[in-house]
Protein backbone atom coordinates (compact mmCIF):
# COMPACT_ATOMS: atom_id res chain seq x y z
CA UNK A 1 0.00 0.00 0.00
CA UNK A 2 1.48 3.34 -1.05
CA UNK A 3 1.74 6.42 1.12
CA UNK A 4 -0.81 8.14 -1.13
CA UNK A 5 -3.40 5.39 -0.64
CA UNK A 6 -2.85 5.39 3.11
CA UNK A 7 -3.24 9.16 3.21
CA UNK A 8 -6.49 8.92 1.25
CA UNK A 9 -7.83 6.29 3.63
CA UNK A 10 -6.93 8.47 6.60
CA UNK A 11 -8.71 11.43 5.00
CA UNK A 12 -11.78 9.35 4.31
CA UNK A 13 -11.77 7.97 7.86
CA UNK A 14 -11.30 11.42 9.31
CA UNK A 15 -14.08 12.82 7.17
CA UNK A 16 -16.42 10.04 8.24
CA UNK A 17 -15.53 10.67 11.87
CA UNK A 18 -16.21 14.40 11.58
CA UNK A 19 -19.46 13.85 9.65
CA UNK A 20 -20.69 11.24 12.12
CA UNK A 21 -19.91 13.52 15.05
CA UNK A 22 -21.64 16.43 13.36
CA UNK A 23 -24.66 14.24 12.63
CA UNK A 24 -24.70 13.01 16.23
CA UNK A 25 -24.44 16.57 17.52
CA UNK A 26 -27.17 18.08 15.34
CA UNK A 27 -29.53 15.10 15.34
CA UNK A 28 -29.11 13.83 18.91
CA UNK A 29 -27.18 16.05 21.34
CA UNK A 30 -28.62 19.44 20.38
CA UNK A 31 -32.25 18.22 20.21
CA UNK A 32 -31.78 16.52 23.58
CA UNK A 33 -30.40 19.73 25.02
CA UNK A 34 -33.45 21.62 23.71
CA UNK A 35 -35.68 18.97 25.24
CA UNK A 36 -33.93 19.39 28.60
CA UNK A 37 -34.42 23.17 28.43
CA UNK A 38 -38.11 22.67 27.66
CA UNK A 39 -38.45 20.32 30.64
CA UNK A 40 -36.72 22.90 32.89
CA UNK A 41 -39.12 25.55 31.59
CA UNK A 42 -42.00 23.24 32.46
CA UNK A 43 -40.83 23.01 36.08
CA UNK A 44 -41.18 26.82 36.23
CA UNK A 45 -44.84 26.56 35.26
CA UNK A 46 -44.59 27.15 31.49
CA UNK A 47 -47.08 24.61 30.10
CA UNK A 48 -46.40 25.81 26.54
CA UNK A 49 -42.72 24.88 26.64
CA UNK A 50 -43.11 21.72 24.53
CA UNK A 51 -44.94 23.46 21.70
CA UNK A 52 -41.63 24.38 20.03
CA UNK A 53 -40.21 21.57 17.92
CA UNK A 54 -36.74 20.44 18.90
CA UNK A 55 -36.08 18.27 15.82
CA UNK A 56 -33.65 15.40 15.94
CA UNK A 57 -34.02 11.70 15.26
CA UNK A 58 -37.56 10.20 15.17
CA UNK A 59 -37.21 8.76 18.68
CA UNK A 60 -36.55 12.23 20.15
CA UNK A 61 -39.45 13.75 18.22
CA UNK A 62 -41.70 10.94 19.47
CA UNK A 63 -40.51 11.56 23.03
CA UNK A 64 -41.28 15.26 22.69
CA UNK A 65 -44.75 14.53 21.32
CA UNK A 66 -45.41 12.15 24.20
CA UNK A 67 -44.24 14.72 26.76
CA UNK A 68 -46.27 17.43 25.05
CA UNK A 69 -49.36 15.25 25.17
CA UNK A 70 -48.81 14.47 28.84
CA UNK A 71 -48.36 18.16 29.68
CA UNK A 72 -51.50 19.02 27.74
CA UNK A 73 -53.40 16.33 29.61
CA UNK A 74 -52.20 17.60 32.99
CA UNK A 75 -52.81 21.24 32.06
CA UNK A 76 -56.34 20.53 30.93
CA UNK A 77 -57.02 18.49 34.07
CA UNK A 78 -55.79 21.42 36.18
CA UNK A 79 -58.05 23.85 34.32
CA UNK A 80 -61.02 21.53 34.79
CA UNK A 81 -60.22 21.07 38.47
CA UNK A 82 -59.83 24.83 38.96
CA UNK A 83 -63.18 25.53 37.29
CA UNK A 84 -64.81 22.76 39.30
CA UNK A 85 -63.27 23.99 42.58
CA UNK A 86 -64.52 27.53 41.93
CA UNK A 87 -68.01 26.29 41.17
CA UNK A 88 -67.91 23.99 44.19
CA UNK A 89 -67.05 26.92 46.45
CA UNK A 90 -69.90 28.96 44.93
CA UNK A 91 -72.25 26.00 45.30
CA UNK A 92 -71.36 25.56 48.96
CA UNK A 93 -71.95 29.25 49.61
CA UNK A 94 -75.30 29.16 47.80
CA UNK A 95 -76.28 26.06 49.79
CA UNK A 96 -75.48 27.84 53.03
CA UNK A 97 -77.61 30.79 51.93
CA UNK A 98 -80.48 28.46 51.02
CA UNK A 99 -80.35 26.67 54.38
CA UNK A 100 -80.14 29.98 56.26
CA UNK A 101 -83.10 31.34 54.29
CA UNK A 102 -85.20 28.23 54.90
CA UNK A 103 -84.40 28.23 58.62
CA UNK A 104 -85.19 31.94 58.94
CA UNK A 105 -88.27 32.14 56.73
CA UNK A 106 -89.81 28.84 57.74
CA UNK A 107 -88.49 27.38 60.97
CA UNK A 108 -87.80 30.58 62.89
CA UNK A 109 -91.01 32.32 61.84
CA UNK A 110 -93.10 29.22 62.55
CA UNK A 111 -91.48 28.82 65.97
CA UNK A 112 -92.30 32.44 66.79
CA UNK A 113 -95.91 31.79 65.78
CA UNK A 114 -96.04 28.76 68.08
CA UNK A 115 -94.71 30.71 71.07
CA UNK A 116 -97.17 33.52 70.40
CA UNK A 117 -100.02 30.98 70.24
CA UNK A 118 -98.98 29.49 73.56
CA UNK A 119 -98.84 32.96 75.17
CA UNK A 120 -102.32 33.76 73.87
CA UNK A 121 -103.70 30.41 75.06
CA UNK A 122 -102.22 31.02 78.51
CA UNK A 123 -104.05 34.33 78.75
CA UNK A 124 -107.33 32.61 77.77
CA UNK A 125 -107.05 29.74 80.23
CA UNK A 126 -109.24 31.38 82.88
CA UNK A 127 -111.53 33.52 80.73
CA UNK A 128 -112.13 31.18 77.76
CA UNK A 129 -110.75 27.62 78.32
CA UNK A 130 -112.31 26.20 75.14
CA UNK A 131 -110.70 28.87 72.98
CA UNK A 132 -107.40 28.35 74.79
CA UNK A 133 -107.57 24.61 74.02
CA UNK A 134 -108.17 25.35 70.33
CA UNK A 135 -105.17 27.70 70.28
CA UNK A 136 -102.96 25.07 71.95
CA UNK A 137 -104.11 22.47 69.40
CA UNK A 138 -103.19 24.89 66.58
CA UNK A 139 -99.78 25.50 68.21
CA UNK A 140 -99.21 21.75 68.43
CA UNK A 141 -100.03 21.30 64.73
CA UNK A 142 -97.60 24.09 63.85
CA UNK A 143 -94.90 22.44 65.99
CA UNK A 144 -95.43 19.11 64.18
CA UNK A 145 -95.13 20.92 60.84
CA UNK A 146 -91.87 22.50 61.98
CA UNK A 147 -90.49 19.07 62.90
CA UNK A 148 -91.48 17.64 59.50
CA UNK A 149 -89.88 20.56 57.68
CA UNK A 150 -86.66 20.13 59.65
CA UNK A 151 -86.64 16.41 58.89
CA UNK A 152 -87.02 17.16 55.18
CA UNK A 153 -84.21 19.70 55.38
CA UNK A 154 -81.93 17.28 57.20
CA UNK A 155 -82.87 14.46 54.83
CA UNK A 156 -81.85 16.58 51.87
CA UNK A 157 -78.44 17.21 53.44
CA UNK A 158 -77.81 13.67 54.65
CA UNK A 159 -80.60 11.08 54.38
CA UNK A 160 -81.12 9.24 57.71
CA UNK A 161 -82.30 6.12 55.84
CA UNK A 162 -78.86 5.79 54.28
CA UNK A 163 -77.06 5.72 57.63
CA UNK A 164 -79.64 3.63 59.46
CA UNK A 165 -80.77 1.15 56.80
CA UNK A 166 -78.23 1.26 54.00
CA UNK A 167 -78.05 2.03 50.28
CA UNK A 168 -81.00 -0.02 48.97
CA UNK A 169 -83.70 1.43 51.30
CA UNK A 170 -82.37 4.93 50.63
CA UNK A 171 -82.64 4.35 46.87
CA UNK A 172 -86.15 2.98 47.28
CA UNK A 173 -87.14 6.19 49.05
CA UNK A 174 -85.62 8.27 46.26
CA UNK A 175 -87.57 6.36 43.62
CA UNK A 176 -90.74 6.65 45.68
CA UNK A 177 -90.42 10.44 45.69
CA UNK A 178 -90.43 10.68 41.87
CA UNK A 179 -93.37 12.42 40.22
CA UNK A 180 -94.49 11.57 36.70
CA UNK A 181 -91.76 8.93 36.24
CA UNK A 182 -92.00 5.26 37.15
CA UNK A 183 -88.94 4.04 39.01
CA UNK A 184 -87.70 0.44 39.12
CA UNK A 185 -85.01 -0.91 41.44
CA UNK A 186 -83.16 -4.13 40.57
CA UNK A 187 -80.70 -5.70 43.01
CA UNK A 188 -78.30 -8.48 42.06
CA UNK A 189 -75.91 -10.33 44.32
CA UNK A 190 -75.78 -10.56 48.09
CA UNK A 191 -76.66 -7.26 49.76
CA UNK A 192 -74.13 -5.92 52.22
CA UNK A 193 -73.26 -2.68 53.94
CA UNK A 194 -70.27 -0.72 52.76
CA UNK A 195 -68.19 1.91 54.46
CA UNK A 196 -69.92 5.25 54.94
CA UNK A 197 -68.04 7.11 52.21
CA UNK A 198 -68.81 4.44 49.61
CA UNK A 199 -72.55 4.26 50.37
CA UNK A 200 -72.84 8.03 50.42
CA UNK A 201 -71.01 8.33 47.09
CA UNK A 202 -73.23 5.79 45.33
CA UNK A 203 -76.32 7.45 46.80
CA UNK A 204 -75.18 10.87 45.54
CA UNK A 205 -74.56 9.35 42.09
CA UNK A 206 -78.13 8.04 41.99
CA UNK A 207 -79.49 11.28 43.42
CA UNK A 208 -77.77 13.40 40.76
CA UNK A 209 -78.84 10.99 38.01
CA UNK A 210 -82.49 11.05 39.12
CA UNK A 211 -82.36 14.83 39.35
CA UNK A 212 -81.18 15.01 35.74
CA UNK A 213 -83.79 12.46 34.64
CA UNK A 214 -86.68 14.41 36.15
CA UNK A 215 -85.42 17.76 34.92
CA UNK A 216 -84.01 17.07 31.46
CA UNK A 217 -84.81 13.63 30.07
CA UNK A 218 -88.60 13.65 29.50
CA UNK A 219 -88.45 9.95 30.42
CA UNK A 220 -91.35 7.76 31.50
CA UNK A 221 -89.31 5.04 33.19
CA UNK A 222 -85.99 4.92 35.02
CA UNK A 223 -84.25 1.74 36.15
CA UNK A 224 -81.65 1.55 38.90
CA UNK A 225 -79.51 -1.60 38.95
CA UNK A 226 -77.30 -2.37 41.95
CA UNK A 227 -74.95 -5.29 41.34
CA UNK A 228 -73.11 -6.52 44.45
CA UNK A 229 -69.99 -8.21 43.09
CA UNK A 230 -67.29 -10.03 44.99
CA UNK A 231 -64.83 -7.15 44.90
CA UNK A 232 -67.06 -4.13 44.41
CA UNK A 233 -70.49 -2.67 43.69
CA UNK A 234 -71.72 -1.56 40.26
CA UNK A 235 -74.51 1.04 40.16
CA UNK A 236 -76.35 1.66 36.87
CA UNK A 237 -79.10 4.18 36.20
CA UNK A 238 -80.86 3.99 32.84
CA UNK A 239 -83.84 5.96 31.50
CA UNK A 240 -85.88 5.85 28.30
CA UNK A 241 -85.75 9.61 27.77
CA UNK A 242 -84.71 11.78 24.87
CA UNK A 243 -80.96 11.43 25.48
CA UNK A 244 -78.25 13.91 24.55
CA UNK A 245 -74.81 13.93 22.89
CA UNK A 246 -72.32 13.53 25.79
CA UNK A 247 -68.90 15.22 25.58
CA UNK A 248 -65.91 13.13 24.61
CA UNK A 249 -64.27 14.08 27.88
CA UNK A 250 -66.51 14.54 30.92
CA UNK A 251 -64.06 17.11 32.21
CA UNK A 252 -65.25 19.44 29.45
CA UNK A 253 -68.50 19.81 31.41
CA UNK A 254 -66.57 22.17 33.68
CA UNK A 255 -66.31 24.63 30.79
CA UNK A 256 -70.07 24.37 30.11
CA UNK A 257 -71.13 25.17 33.69
CA UNK A 258 -72.47 21.63 34.22
CA UNK A 259 -70.88 20.44 37.43
CA UNK A 260 -73.24 17.76 38.75
CA UNK A 261 -71.88 14.86 36.68
CA UNK A 262 -68.34 16.15 37.05
CA UNK A 263 -68.76 16.26 40.81
CA UNK A 264 -69.90 12.65 41.10
CA UNK A 265 -67.10 11.54 38.78
CA UNK A 266 -64.70 13.23 41.16
CA UNK A 267 -66.27 11.46 44.13
CA UNK A 268 -66.07 8.05 42.44
CA UNK A 269 -62.49 8.50 41.25
CA UNK A 270 -61.37 9.59 44.71
CA UNK A 271 -62.56 6.23 46.07
CA UNK A 272 -60.66 4.27 43.44
CA UNK A 273 -63.66 3.53 41.23
CA UNK A 274 -64.69 4.44 37.72
CA UNK A 275 -67.55 6.40 36.22
CA UNK A 276 -69.11 6.03 32.77
CA UNK A 277 -71.80 7.94 30.87
CA UNK A 278 -73.51 6.77 27.68
CA UNK A 279 -76.28 8.63 25.91
CA UNK A 280 -77.72 8.99 22.44
CA UNK A 281 -80.46 11.26 21.18
CA UNK A 282 -83.74 9.35 21.14
CA UNK A 283 -82.30 6.31 22.95
CA UNK A 284 -82.07 7.48 26.55
CA UNK A 285 -79.13 7.73 28.92
CA UNK A 286 -77.21 5.22 31.01
CA UNK A 287 -74.90 6.17 33.84
CA UNK A 288 -72.63 3.67 35.60
CA UNK A 289 -70.44 3.96 38.68
CA UNK A 290 -68.27 1.23 40.14
CA UNK A 291 -66.64 1.28 43.56
CA UNK A 292 -64.24 -1.40 44.81
CA UNK A 293 -65.14 -2.66 48.26
CA UNK A 294 -61.85 -4.43 48.81
CA UNK A 295 -58.53 -2.79 49.57
CA UNK A 296 -56.66 -1.42 46.59
CA UNK A 297 -53.93 -3.64 45.20
CA UNK A 298 -50.46 -2.23 45.86
CA UNK A 299 -47.19 -2.92 44.03
CA UNK A 300 -44.49 -4.86 45.83
CA UNK A 301 -41.74 -3.34 43.68
CA UNK A 302 -40.98 -0.04 41.99
CA UNK A 303 -43.41 0.36 39.06
CA UNK A 304 -44.20 2.96 36.44
CA UNK A 305 -47.50 4.73 35.88
CA UNK A 306 -48.62 3.79 32.32
CA UNK A 307 -50.05 7.28 31.69
CA UNK A 308 -47.46 9.78 32.94
CA UNK A 309 -44.54 7.30 33.32
CA UNK A 310 -43.92 8.46 36.89
CA UNK A 311 -42.23 5.88 39.12
CA UNK A 312 -44.34 4.64 42.04
CA UNK A 313 -42.68 3.36 45.19
CA UNK A 314 -43.81 -0.01 46.66
CA UNK A 315 -47.13 0.24 48.51
CA UNK A 316 -47.51 3.91 47.46
CA UNK A 317 -49.90 3.69 44.48
CA UNK A 318 -53.00 5.87 44.47
CA UNK A 319 -55.04 3.15 42.79
CA UNK A 320 -54.91 0.19 40.43
CA UNK A 321 -56.96 -1.61 37.81
CA UNK A 322 -56.71 -4.75 35.74
CA UNK A 323 -56.61 -4.82 31.97
CA UNK A 324 -56.17 -8.03 30.01
CA UNK A 325 -55.02 -9.95 33.11
CA UNK A 326 -52.34 -7.35 33.93
CA UNK A 327 -52.49 -5.03 36.95
CA UNK A 328 -51.57 -1.39 36.35
CA UNK A 329 -50.84 1.13 39.09
CA UNK A 330 -51.40 4.90 39.09
CA UNK A 331 -49.98 7.88 40.91
CA UNK A 332 -53.17 9.98 40.94
CA UNK A 333 -56.90 9.90 39.99
CA UNK A 334 -56.23 11.88 36.79
CA UNK A 335 -53.94 9.18 35.41
CA UNK A 336 -56.23 6.36 36.54
CA UNK A 337 -59.28 7.98 34.94
CA UNK A 338 -57.43 8.61 31.67
CA UNK A 339 -56.20 5.02 31.50
CA UNK A 340 -59.60 3.49 32.26
CA UNK A 341 -61.18 5.61 29.55
CA UNK A 342 -58.82 4.37 26.80
CA UNK A 343 -56.15 1.84 27.89
CA UNK A 344 -54.95 1.18 24.34
CA UNK A 345 -53.92 4.82 23.98
CA UNK A 346 -51.28 4.39 26.67
CA UNK A 347 -50.32 0.75 26.33
CA UNK A 348 -49.44 1.24 22.68
CA UNK A 349 -46.89 3.97 23.27
CA UNK A 350 -45.86 3.92 26.91
CA UNK A 351 -43.09 2.01 28.59
CA UNK A 352 -44.17 -1.26 30.22
CA UNK A 353 -45.78 -0.72 33.58
CA UNK A 354 -43.36 -2.91 35.48
CA UNK A 355 -40.26 -1.32 33.97
CA UNK A 356 -37.56 -0.32 36.40
CA UNK A 357 -35.39 2.80 36.18
CA UNK A 358 -32.03 2.45 34.59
Amino acid sequence: MTHTTLFELCCIGGSLFVVSNLWFFFRVLRPLHKLVLQAESLTEGNFNSFERQCGGIPEIRELQRAMSGMVGHVGRAQEQRRAFAEQLADGQENERKRIARELHDDTVQSTIAVTQGIDIARNWLKTDPDRAAQMLQLAREQAVEIVNNLRNLIGGLRPPALEELGLIPALEMQLGALHGITGHLHVKGERRRMVEAQELTLFRVAQEALYNVTRHSAAEHVHIHVNYQSEGVLLSIQDNGQGFPPPTNLGDLAFQDHYGLLGIQERVNNLGGWFKLESEIGRGTMLQAYLPTTEQSQPDNLVRDPVCSAFIEPQQAYGSCQHELTTYYFCCPVCQGAFQKDPALYLGTKIAVDASPA
